[in-house]
């Protein structure tokens, strides 16, 4: 019997948690990285896969290579040149490091709507201001700002700034 080693499986849509109960049941050791998404969906859980359509599924090829692919909700193994290519268990390792103890990885600096923070970096830096709107995918906050006693809002990268 060949050695057990970390592979990626596409999921059906959606089904990534079924698939991953499904892997469970038969046997198979499956991982299932969640995050919470912000800002809050407005339809659905704020709890969502990291990697979307997909799960790591450790597996000994080519002798589990069937039962994992004919599994409910499991559409196909990754491969590259028409194989299934393991990945380094270092990388299952750090993302199990990121999860709190509720198995849940939380990214950001845990900024919120209407925070009070203050500018540590960059032209403003001393001032505080009140986070309007966290921009995840440019790694920016929107803050609004008393600049010459009017509201102004003001785009910054989050790593300048820091909650109060």
């Amino acid at each position: 019997m060949s050695s057990q080693q970390w592979y990626v499986v596409q999921t059906k849509r959606h089904r990534e948690q079924f698939a991953h109960a499904s892997l469970r049941d038969i046997g198979i050791p499956s991982y299932l990285p969640r995050i919470v998404q912000w800002p809050r969906p407005a339809v659905g859980s704020e709890i969502a896969p990291m990697f979307p359509g997909y799960l790591f599924v450790q597996a000994a090829f080519p002798d589990d290579f069937y039962r994992v692919a004919w599994t409910p909700g499991v559409k196909a193994f990754v491969t590259f040149g028409g194989l299934p290519t393991p990945i380094a268990p270092e990388a299952i390792d750090f993302l199990r490091s990121r999860e709190g103890p509720d198995g849940i990885i939380r990214c950001g600096s845990g900024l919120s709507e209407a925070c009070e923070v203050r500018i540590i970096r960059g032209p403003f830096q001393g001032l505080t201001a009140i986070v309007t709107q966290r921009l995840p995918a440019r790694e920016r906050v929107r803050v609004l700002m008393d600049l010459l006693r009017r509201d102004t809002p003001v785009e910054l990268p989050e790593r300048w700034v820091s909650r109060l």
